[in-house]
């Protein structure tokens, strides 16, 4: 009995939990049943707003769906159709003009005015375009006898092209907006679908490549993305924002210079040109460390001049940028960015520049910047030891003596036995980079000098060359011979008469006589032989490394500057129109000049022969086809560097080729060294000097003047300074 009085208690008590369970996740089930929101319910149009009974008028908008009707004045309408997005009524006969009213669920909106007359706007097509789109609109009551219909875009008159009693064509005017369509007629008016403005008023940027962010403002867009299609000079673009006023897209990977455009439901919009750049290219950075509120300077090319269009990180830190120009970019260091790559995008181009280390110690300037052994060279920056000799200063691994400091400027002696390379600082234990290497470069007086009587010059005549070992020949023109000075400076002659007797002599060295002139040149071929033209005695002569002097070339008539090309052919220029070309064994042919000065060395690169024009200011080019471009580069007397005519230069007097595409010019009225790089054309100028006889680094020395120009196998250049009497040895690294 008893057992049976357990068993009932625990079979209650079992009903009774699983009761409980149930009522638990009834209570939850209902907790998490969530009601949808309901969308309000909006209207943003409707159209037409006139007709006769039966006139189907829709409404746009928002909200819509489940119980809907409608009245026109009080008289109900049919719903012909209902979406969430859309509801299409009828006018219904017997109402009168006044409101259309219309209730969505029980909610009552007024959607706007209906007057019933026989003027209606039915339709138009298309309904989205730019200004000059013909829009068609279809409809009734365009016909009069008293006028024409007038059309009215957004309220903008419209012209219309084409005219009958149900369609017009109008062309939509310039800047009309969004507004609905409306047409007027015999005092009557009606109002129809709302016609979508499409315009390009800007993009930004205007410049970049492929991936760059283009933000395109304007009017019309789709709000969704896949409804706009953008094309940069046809190439389809990526959409990545849309809004009606802008959108934003990614320049595709084959972009090119162009139009931009969009295009809507058929309807295309024409903006700006966007124009493909090259990458941005990081040239220097100073400082290369630094403390906070330093500020850096970045070189380059091709950054943009807005200054938002660049961002400028370290250590993957974005650093707020103080100006920008296209060529350099000022920031203020922030502080607390720790070591890292400095990294460059401009408009979307990126590009990494060197190491930056966040500490105190950094240098922002060397002055100068280049220079020889003994050069002084003025540090500046931050964190340097006030005591001398706490401060390590090394000319790529040379140590340097420093003379004074100062916590933001050292002074030091440039090291005897330095290479090109970078210049580095050590204080306490850190250690900093000058923002580029300090070059080896500048200006020795190799041999002669003011006073001296080492040469004898007379005006701009005379010639120059170099051999593999390093020894230059100066061609003495006035005195009938060659002399030779060797690395160390020591001037002798080579071959000639030591008196300056003129004539007509084979023989070894000061056996030999010759018989020269202004215009006589000189040149050495890949083993060391120099040629010369010997003008008087119409022939060209050889000399070998030993100083054996023969005849290589007869019956050449008066000639004058000489040059080899890669392959060992030698040219003589021959007149103001032409040019002798011999080959090794001393066959020769001619190549057609024109508008040469016969006075100034000449420079061969490739199959191309480049000369200074008659009036020293501009160099030609002629290839061996006899194609020739007058105007290489140069145009009028002036200083200016720049591509083609757009360079100046003023009394050209000696050209040659480096061997990688470029042409060395000596600059004698400007008293500068100027380089060309023949695929571009572009002019720079690698060192301009002021008069004088100085020498030292590339802006302390000073020339005289300058006369021929030749190349050592290192890059070394050598100068006749005529003025100073002088050969000049200009180091460039």
């Amino acid at each position: 009995m008893k057992n049976h009085w357990i068993s009932r208690q625990a079979l209650i008590y079992r009903v009774i939990c699983s009761f409980g369970i149930v009522i638990l996740l009834f209570a939850a089930c209902k907790k998490d049943h969530t009601e949808p929101v309901k969308e309000p319910v909006k209207v943003t149009d409707y159209y037409p707003n006139s007709g006769n009974k039966g006139t189907l008028v829709t409404v746009e908008g928002t909200g819509f769906g489940g119980d809907v009707s409608a009245a026109f004045s009080g008289t109900t309408a049919d719903i012909v159709s209902s979406t969430a997005k859309a509801i299409v009524m009828r006018a219904p006969a017997g109402g009168t003009s006044g409101d259309i009213v219309m209730k969505v669920n029980g909610e009552t909106i007024t959607i706007g005015k209906f007057t019933y007359q026989e003027l209606t706007i039915k339709g138009i097509s298309p309904k989205n375009g730019a200004a000059g789109t013909h829009i068609r609109i279809s409809g009734e009551g365009f016909g009069s006898q008293s006028g024409p219909a007038q059309v009215f875009i957004n309220g903008k008159t419209a012209l219309i092209v084409s005219a009958s009693d149900t369609l017009l064509v109008a062309e939509v005017p310039e800047a009309a907006g969004t507004g609905p369509v409306t047409v007027k007629v015999n005092g009557k008016e009606a109002s129809g679908q709302t016609f979508k403005y499409q315009s390009i008023t800007a993009i930004k940027p205007l410049t970049g490549g492929k991936g760059t962010h283009v933000r395109i403002t304007g009017s019309g867009f789709e709000e969704l993305v896949q409804g706009n299609y953008v094309d940069f000079n046809g190439k389809q673009a990526l959409v990545v924002e849309a809004a009606d006023d802008h959108l934003i897209v990614i320049a595709p990977d084959a972009v090119n210079t162009g139009p931009v455009s969009v295009t809507i439901n058929s309807q295309k919009v024409t903006g700006p040109a966007f124009t493909v750049v090259a990458s941005p290219v990081i040239l220097s950075v100073s400082p290369l460390s630094g403390p906070a509120g330093a500020v850096m300077t970045i070189t380059g090319t091709t950054f943009s001049t807005f200054t938002d269009e660049n961002k400028v990180t370290i250590n993957g830190k974005q650093v707020a940028l103080i100006a920008a120009t296209p060529t350099r970019i000022t920031l203020t260091i922030p502080g607390g960015t720790g070591n890292g790559k400095i990294v460059l995008s401009v408009n979307d181009q990126v590009t990494e520049g060197p190491e930056f280390k966040d500490q105190s110690l950094g240098i922002s300037k060397l002055s100068p910047e280049n220079g020889l052994a003994g050069t002084r060279v003025t540090i500046t920056g931050t964190g340097f030891n006030a005591a001398a000799g706490q401060n390590a200063v090394t000319f790529n691994g040379k140590r340097a003596t420093v003379v004074s400091a100062s916590e933001t400027s050292l002074v030091v002696i440039a090291p005897e036995g330095f290479t090109s390379g970078p210049l580095k600082v050590v204080v306490d234990g850190q250690t900093t980079f000058a923002p580029a290497d300090f070059n080896r470069a500048g200006v020795i007086t190799l041999a002669g000098g003011p006073g001296k009587n080492d040469f004898v010059f007379d005006g701009r005549s005379g010639a120059i060359t170099v051999d593999t070992h390093g020894n230059v020949y100066v061609l003495e023109a006035k005195l009938n011979r060659v002399k030779k000075v060797t690395p160390d400076g020591t001037v002798s002659i080579f071959a000639g008469s030591p008196s300056g007797q003129s004539g007509f002599r084979n023989g070894t060295g000061t056996d030999a006589l010759f018989s020269l002139n202004v215009g006589s040149g000189m040149a050495i071929d890949d083993q060391d032989n120099l040629f010369l033209s010997d003008y008087a005695n119409q022939v060209v002569r050889k000399i070998t490394p030993q100083g054996v002097v023969s005849t290589f070339a007869t019956n050449i008539g008066y000639s004058s500057k000489i040059a080899f090309d890669e392959k060992g052919f030698l040219y003589v220029i021959n007149g103001f129109s032409n040019a002798l070309r011999f080959d090794k064994n001393g066959q020769r042919s001619t190549v057609n000049l024109s508008g040469i000065l016969e006075s100034s060395r000449p420079a061969i690169f490739g199959d191309t022969f480049y000369a200074v024009s008659n009036e020293s200011i501009y160099v030609t080019s002629t290839d061996f086809t006899g194609k020739r471009n007058p105007s290489l580069c140069g145009a009028n007397y002036g200083y200016a560097d720049g591509i083609g005519p757009a360079a100046m230069f003023t009394d050209i007097n000696g050209l040659t080729s480096d061997g990688k595409g470029n042409i060395l010019i000596a600059d004698n009225g400007n008293r500068a060294i100027r380089n060309v790089n023949i695929s571009t054309r572009e002019v720079t100028t690698i060192a301009k000097f002021v008069t004088g006889s100085n020498d030292g680094s590339l802006g302390e020395a000073r020339f005289g003047s300058m006369g021929d120009i030749a190349i050592g196998k290192d890059g070394t250049l050598y100068i006749i300074d005529y003025n100073n009497n002088a050969v000049r040895k200009v180091f460039l690294k």
